[in-house]
């Protein structure tokens, strides 16, 4: 099973996203995640390291929350499933990687949709409201657009 993370930081009514400058999501501003590389780390674990290596950034397990479980499709092909976190609280000072660009902060209510993937205008604003999901989020080949979305309470 493809396991994969994703953390946004939250802070003061603003959520810090940074351009992701290669890999899958090149080009589009995000929070830290990646794929889970062992099967004994935990998820939690997961996105501590994502957050760690991407941004310099260290928080602790229960500075995590998460938010959402979103599964991925092209057409009909399941790619991954990802688990979202919020972190409120972290330590240390942002930083450019080779991955990930410095986060900026933006207004939590009017993050740049328009820079970021196709499906985070719909389920980003449903976690941003405190509401946690379950989602099923299906793309066309290629991964450029969202077909369908369809979520439940977490």
């Amino acid at each position: 099973m493809k396991i994969s993370t994703i953390c946004f930081l939250v802070r003061n009514n603003n959520i810090f996203l940074a351009n992701k400058k290669r890999g899958f999501g090149a080009g589009f501003l995000n929070g830290y995640g990646g794929k889970q590389q062992r099967e004994d780390l935990t998820i939690v674990d997961t996105a501590l390291r994502e957050m760690k290596e991407e941004g310099g950034i260290v928080a602790s397990p229960e500075d995590l929350e998460k938010v959402a479980i979103i599964n991925f499709f092209e057409e009909d092909v399941w790619i991954f499933e990802c688990h979202v976190f919020f972190c409120r609280s972290w330590q240390g000072e942002f930083k450019e990687t080779e991955e990930m660009d410095a986060p900026r902060p933006y207004d939590i209510s009017n993050p740049p949709y328009d820079r970021m993937w196709d499906a985070d205008k719909v389920w980003l604003p449903i976690v941003c409201s405190r509401q946690k999901i379950r989602a099923e989020s299906r793309y066309n080949q290629g991964m450029t657009k969202q077909k369908s979305f369809k979520y439940e309470p977490l």
